[in-house]
């Protein structure tokens, strides 16, 4: 049994019904990332509005959709991708030229250049892969996060997490994924932590500065963190926990996705507070075996 996250309907956008589009204040803008060369599709791109928190990930075949505001006619929208040279386009010129089919939006390939030698480097190409559990159940729809760098002062928070399993020998953290049912009546910081593991359970934070996000409130959806920043490589199994860190709003049965059934090879983790031991399964502070939590890993081919 699924708990429900009551995401709205999202508007098709086409040329004709353009100017209907202003229904509870809101524009949707559909396409899709290409390769400028090779005219292929970009995965897992990030698509945001300049100046704006938001942001939305392509799929796996560079599509996506962004919720905007009327106001965001005016603004920009940013394209970037692991390997490519990051592009802005005008909202409005995309609402001009789009059809049933959405927009058709292209970046380049990264050049590099050394002194008095101009070469092109070698295009590094890397598959993306998201690994852990219940991916994109419940809805395909992702709110993109980048952390801040600042500890948040307050007493250690209630912990949960799940096991992600490395399949291969190396590859590159890009974002981790956690399912929320609903974040309350007011506004809660959450922080992503990564634990190596040893004896079966989370032992030292592999994260070398906080990550921490802000959700407003009555928040539902997947909730994506991009990490790239981090500069993390995974060598092998890890876990992936969220801790709560905002005391009006504690962790209870409603604050994550949750599913009736555990996933096979699901291992999930969690401790009331920093200090304490951890724990497998049956929780005390959040009664379900099974909730949504997944990583994107970048494997270089």
């Amino acid at each position: 049994m699924l708990v429900s996250i009551g995401i709205k309907p999202i508007l098709q956008l086409n040329h004709q019904l353009k100017d209907a589009l202003f229904q509870d204040d809101k524009i949707s803008i559909t396409g899709t990332v290409l390769d400028k060369a090779t005219d292929t599709p970009i995965p897992f791109a990030s698509v945001s509005v300049v100046g704006r928190e938001q942001h939305v990930q392509s799929n796996g075949k560079g599509y996506f959709t962004l919720l905007l505001r009327p106001e965001d006619r005016r603004h920009s929208l940013r394209i970037s991708s692991l390997g490519y040279v990051s592009r802005e386009y005008k909202v409005e010129a995309l609402l001009d030229k789009a059809g049933s089919g959405g927009v058709s939006l292209f970046l380049e390939l990264k050049h590099r250049s050394l002194k008095e030698v101009e070469v092109t480097a070698k295009a590094q190409k890397w598959k993306a892969q998201r690994v852990g559990y219940h991916i994109d159940e419940g809805t395909s729809f992702h709110y993109r996060f980048t952390p801040s760098g600042t500890a948040y002062t307050v007493t250690a928070g209630q912990e949960i997490g799940t096991r992600i399993r490395v399949k291969r020998k190396q590859a590159v953290l890009q974002s981790v994924s956690f399912g929320l049912a609903g974040s309350g009546n007011a506004a809660v910081k959450v922080g992503v932590k990564l634990y190596s593991i040893k004896d079966n359970l989370p032992y030292q934070n592999l994260l070398h500065k906080p990550a921490i996000i802000s959700i407003e409130p009555h928040h539902t959806g997947w909730i994506t963190v991009d990490l790239e920043k981090h500069n993390i490589t995974v060598e092998g199994d890890f876990a992936l926990v969220v801790e709560w860190l905002s005391e009006t709003t504690r962790l209870n049965s409603g604050s994550l996705m949750t599913f009736a059934t555990t996933p096979k090879g699901q291992v999930t983790y969690y401790r009331a507070a920093g200090a304490e031991p951890w724990r497998i399964r049956k929780s005390t502070l959040l009664d379900v075996k099974s909730i949504g939590m997944y990583a994107t890993l970048l494997y270089q081919r």
